[in-house]
C-alpha cells in the first residue's frame, strides 16, 4: 500500500485544481497532491507536493478525507492506495505551471466532474460543504470502480478526559509531544435495545467493544473489523455519534476515539484472543444505558490499581450517556 496526499485550495467560492500534464492521469483535472516518501510524515508531503507542483508554500490546511482505492491497478499490477485531503484556506505565493500541472481555478458551483476522476464526484462534494468524511472505492482490471461507500465522520466533541477529570495527579508533561492513537468503538444494541458492553471478568470492569486502528486501515473499517473481533457480530444501522479525546500524561500519550450507534447483524462467531482469555472477556448485555452505566459506575478503580482504566472507564460512562440523549431524541422525532 502507498499513500498520497492532495491540497484543495479554497478561495472566493473557488477551488484550485490542474490538468494532469504526464504520467497517471494524464489528460484528467485532478488534485494537487502526490506520494508520500520514506520518513515523511502525510502533512508534509501535502505542502512539499503542493510547492513542487505549483509554486505555493501552504501556511494553513485542514485534513478533510481519506480515499482508499483498493485493487486500484497501477504500473500493471494491483495496488491499494490511500489518498489524504487537505483543504488549504491560507498560503504564500500564486499557483504557476509546472511540468506536472497547469493549475486552473474552477467554481465550486459548477464543478467539472467530467473532466475529472470519476470517483470525484462521490467524496468531494462533501468535502468541498466542509463535511469531513472516508470513502473506499474498489476497482477491476479496467481501472473502473465496482463498489464503493462515502461515510462521514463523527465531528462533535463527546467527552475530553484528562487526568484532573479522573482525580489523578498530572505529571505535568507537555501534551503537544504526545503520541496520538485513533481508534473506533460502538454502542452495541440488538433487537430487543439491550446495550452491549465486554466484561473483563479477571480484572472487574467494563469496556464499550472496540479497539485501536491498525496502519492503513479507515475508521470505519477499523470499527467494523473490531467489533467482529471482539463480539462476534457483523453491524448495520451505523450512526456516528462523535469522538473522544484522552489525555494520559502518564503514557505521554492521546487517545481519540471515534463514537458510533449501531445494531447487530449477523452473528458470525469468533476466537478469543490471548489477552481476551486472560482478562475472562464476556460479552454481557444489559437492558437499558442506565443498566451499563451503572454497572460501569460500581468498577472499583482505586482496587484495580491500572492506570488506563480510570480513562477507559470515564470514556464509556461518557459515551453512554450521551448516546441514550440521542437514542431517545431520535425515538421523540
Amino acid at each position: 500500500m502507498f499513500h498520497t496526499a492532495v491540497v484543495l485550495l479554497k478561495k472566493n467560492g473557488k477551488v484550485l485544481l490542474g490538468l494532469k500534464k504526464r504520467g497517471f492521469g494524464m489528460g484528467k483535472l485532478t488534485s494537487v497532491g502526490g506520494k508520500q516518501e520514506k520518513g515523511e510524515d502525510i502533512q508534509t508531503t501535502a505542502k512539499r507536493e503542493t510547492f513542487e507542483e505549483i509554486g505555493v508554500e501552504v501556511t494553513e490546511m485542514e485534513h478533510m478525507a481519506d480515499v482508499v482505492f483498493d485493487n486500484l491497478h497501477y504500473m500493471g499490477k494491483p495496488e491499494r492506495d490511500m489518498m489524504h485531503i487537505f483543504v488549504a484556506t491560507a498560503w504564500k505565493g500564486e499557483p504557476q505551471e509546472s511540468d506536472e500541472i497547469k493549475p486552473e481555478w474552477v467554481q465550486i458551483s459548477n464543478m467539472p466532474y467530467e473532466r475529472m476522476w470519476s470517483d470525484n464526484e462521490h467524496w468531494l462534494p462533501e468535502v468541498l460543504r466542509g463535511e469531513k468524511v472516508e470513502a473506499w472505492f474498489y476497482y477491476n482490471e479496467k481501472n473502473e470502480f465496482t463498489d464503493f461507500w462515502v461515510k462521514k465522520l463523527p465531528t462533535n466533541c463527546v467527552s475530553r478526559i484528562t487526568d484532573k477529570t479522573v482525580g489523578l495527579k498530572n505529571t505535568g508533561e507537555d501534551s503537544a509531544n504526545f503520541v496520538i492513537k485513533e481508534g473506533a468503538r460502538a454502542v452495541l444494541m440488538n433487537e430487543k435495545n439491550q446495550v452491549a458492553l465486554i466484561h473483563s471478568i479477571n480484572r472487574d470492569w467494563y469496556k464499550l467493544p472496540g479497539g485501536e486502528r491498525e496502519e492503513d486501515e479507515l475508521i470505519y473499517e477499523n470499527l467494523n473489523r473490531e467489533i467482529l473481533e471482539e463480539t462476534g457480530y457483523k453491524i448495520k444501522d451505523i450512526e456516528p455519534l462523535g469522538y473522544e479525546i484522552n489525555i494520559r500524561s502518564q503514557w505521554q500519550m492521546i487517545g481519540k476515539a471515534y463514537l458510533y450507534l449501531c445494531r447487530v447483524d449477523e452473528f458470525i462467531g469468533k476466537e478469543q484472543m490471548a489477552d481476551e482469555v486472560e482478562d475472562g472477556d464476556t460479552l454481557e448485555w444489559f437492558d437499558s444505558f442506565d443498566a451499563a452505566i451503572i454497572a460501569l459506575e460500581s468498577v472499583k478503580l482505586d482496587e484495580i490499581g491500572f492506570y488506563g482504566a480510570y480513562f477507559f472507564t470515564r470514556r464509556e460512562i461518557d459515551t453512554l450517556k450521551y448516546a441514550k440523549q440521542e437514542f431517545e431524541r431520535k425515538r421523540r422525532a
